[in-house]
């Protein structure tokens, strides 16, 4: 799991970690909040095809993460 550098889980304010998961043909991607509040959501998915690295795969999924920044 990696801390989300801005977002904020929209229960209690604290910080969001998101993490993947391999699946057949894509990776999902999902949030947790740090304090362990009880805040998990799935927020979407990245197919194999559109990433060459984890590195790219952790670009895309703090991406999403963006709904949960302020502004």
């Amino acid at each position: 799991m990696i801390e989300h550098p801005s977002a904020a889980c929209p229960e209690c304010s604290q910080p969001l970690l998101y993490g993947t998961k391999e699946e057949a043909s894509s990776w999902k991607v999902y949030y947790e909040c740090t304090a362990k509040c009880g805040f998990e959501e799935r927020v979407g998915r990245v197919s194999m095809s559109e990433v060459d690295h984890q590195d790219e795969l952790d670009r895309k999924a703090e991406e999403m993460g963006e709904r949960y920044t302020e502004g």
